[in-house]
């Protein structure tokens, strides 16, 4: 087994000996909480295929917009990392890219449609491209703004499915993701 296979299978064992852990933490403080998503990394570089990438976040709830009787949605702070599982091509030679990322967002959930919900993120987005498009290694990183939307689905109090794309100057992530 190579060593990026280990790194993968040690990234599984972690995300699963950690998921009790964060569920024993947002039954703690119902104000916290944690997610996990996957999806696709695209490049707007000409030649450069999708990459897929998978992620976790951990949020925080701080402020409900409310007033009276209405509802006007809420307003969280989110921290979230995604890895590389799958690199991406680089045509027309023969290569891979990759990219990681951190990113910490204001994140605005708006008030719950028969358990439909739309939501909105801005905030600064660290990222570590690697990319080999003749064969030779490189590597570069960068700070930059990054702004999302979404819609999620809340399944009960604590979990919701959430489909969203967030866009980082040359990079957009699609992403599917599971908040518990």
């Amino acid at each position: 087994m190579s060593l990026p296979h280990y790194r993968r299978l040690a990234a599984l064992i972690l995300a699963a000996s950690g998921a009790p852990a964060c569920g024993a933490a947002s039954a703690v403080d119902p104000n916290l909480y944690f997610g996990a998503k996957g999806g696709v990394m695209s490049s707007d570089r000409g030649g450069y295929g999708d990459s897929w990438n998978a992620g976790g976040a951990v949020g925080l709830h701080f402020l409900d917009f409310n007033k009276g009787k209405s509802r006007y949605g809420s307003l969280s702070g989110e921290i979230e990392l995604t890895v590389p599982l799958i690199k991406g091509d680089v045509n027309p030679s023969i290569g891979k890219w990759s990219a990681w990322t951190v990113g910490a967002f204001a994140v605005y959930h708006s008030p719950e449609l028969n358990n439909v919900y739309f939501k909105g993120k801005a905030g600064a987005v660290h990222r570590n491209l690697s990319s080999s498009p003749s064969g030779i290694p490189g590597t570069g990183s960068s700070d930059d703004p990054a702004f999302g939307v979404g819609v999620g689905y809340r399944l009960n109090r604590r979990n919701s499915i959430e489909l969203e794309v967030t866009v980082m100057d040359t990079l957009t992530f699609i992403s599917a993701g599971f908040i518990f």
